[in-house]
């Protein structure tokens, strides 16, 4: 497996738990928890806003703005416009992989590390961040399903 498959293998989970938030009330879609982003709907939100970041501020230098709360319910407002939106930043993602896996996995890019000061990472260190920090969440998302006493679907890759 290469970094092409961690992601779809990643979008493919997603998929899965899109799946499983279709029967949720819109009550239920915005419901706050006291952990993580507080909604499954923030919080998918910010896993799709932040890969769409990564992807496009940092790895090709795109001047980005993450939309404001406002663009919140028009992006992530129901299960299908996340759906949407991901497919949407999926699309930019494959494009990305496709322009640098493998070839230019090692240039390196200037970003903000944990403490804010700017630090070189690798194309190859940022998608692997990328990837692993949806799986972290996509993990509280099965989390709050069970809060909500709703199954929660398996996500593993294999």
């Amino acid at each position: 497996m290469d970094l092409k498959d961690y992601f779809e293998y990643t979008w493919r989970a997603r998929g899965r738990l899109l799946d499983a938030f279709e029967p949720l009330t819109p009550e239920e879609w915005r419901r706050e928890f006291d952990f993580s982003f507080r909604s499954i709907q923030r919080l998918v939100g910010h896993i799709i806003e932040v890969e769409r970041g990564w992807i496009l501020g940092d790895i090709e230098r795109v001047r980005f703005e993450a939309p404001g709360i406002e663009a919140r319910d028009r992006l992530y407002g129901t299960v299908r416009l996340a759906r949407a939106t991901g497919r949407e930043v999926e699309s930019i993602s494959r494009r990305v992989l496709d322009a640098y896996v493998p070839a230019r996995l090692g240039e390196t890019r200037t970003c903000d590390d944990l403490e804010g000061k700017p630090t070189q990472f690798t194309v190859e260190q940022i998608l692997t961040h990328v990837f692993t920090h949806e799986l972290r969440h996509q993990g509280q998302l099965q989390a709050m399903l069970r809060l909500l006493g709703k199954p929660a679907p398996n996500v593993d890759w294999i």
